[in-house]
């Protein structure tokens, strides 16, 4: 039984390992782009929170919130919706006094980072 020449097995090992890379890369890619959308998304809706507070309307960010959550297929984002419900009721209560609803909106973004 004969083994084989040295290039025969790296040539061997070259193959096996394209092969895990292009079954694996395409996974990995679609992994990073999640994960890059993810912190888009927390970022953006960090910035709308900000600008509803200011204005004391939340109009652009529920329509934000919408889209955002219609179009959204990564499970792992359900939290930030969450977080930007909280504050869009933070926001449209009028009953909270305004240093409270800063406290609690800060709150809200420090859970975004």
């Amino acid at each position: 039984m004969e083994l084989g020449s040295i290039s025969e097995w790296v040539t061997a090992f070259a193959e096996i390992a394209a092969v895990c890379v292009a079954l694996f890369l395409p996974y990995y890619e679609k992994r990073q782009e999640r994960n890059k959308r993810s912190r888009n998304l927390r970022l953006i809706f960090k910035g709308f929170i900000k600008d509803a507070l200011e204005e004391n309307s939340t109009k652009k960010l529920e329509s934000y919130y919408k889209i955002s959550y219609l179009v959204n297929d990564n499970e792992n984002d359900e939290q930030v919706f969450s977080l930007v419900q909280q504050a869009i009721k933070i926001i449209n209560d009028d009953e909270i006094k305004p240093e409270q609803k800063n406290k609690d909106i800060q709150e809200i973004i420090n859970c975004f980072d």
